[in-house]
């Protein structure tokens, strides 16, 4: 019969503790797909944005992280959720209708 001693039971303590932990940051790391609603609002506003600014010198870069920052997220969630549309064009159909509407909106409340 096999008797756990003192530095087994140590070692996997901290093997146990390690994956925990490893597991922990991996998860931190990883990009989300940004929810549909967010997204049709981040994307809207990076086309205003765009529209508005495209006679300054202003580089797309720091628009899109003032946008990002708008609303919490990341250049690489926005990058995650890109290549998610891209595996389905009847996602980005979905989604470009939704950007139109969600524009039109905008367009009839500022002009109020």
């Amino acid at each position: 019969m096999y008797r756990m001693n003192h530095h087994n039971i140590n070692f996997l303590i901290l093997s146990f503790f390690l994956c925990s932990v490893i597991i922990l940051l991996s998860s931190c790391t990883q990009n989300k797909i940004i929810n549909e609603d967010k997204f049709v609002k981040i994307y809207a506003d990076l086309v205003i944005q765009q529209d508005t600014l495209n006679n300054l010198n202003v580089k797309n870069d720091s628009l899109k992280s003032v946008v990002f920052k708008r609303y919490n997220t990341t250049k690489e969630d926005y990058k995650k959720t890109i290549e998610y549309y891209n595996q389905d064009p009847a996602k980005w159909e979905k989604f470009f209708s939704k950007v139109t509407a969600y524009l039109e909106s905008l367009k009839k409340k500022n002009a109020k």
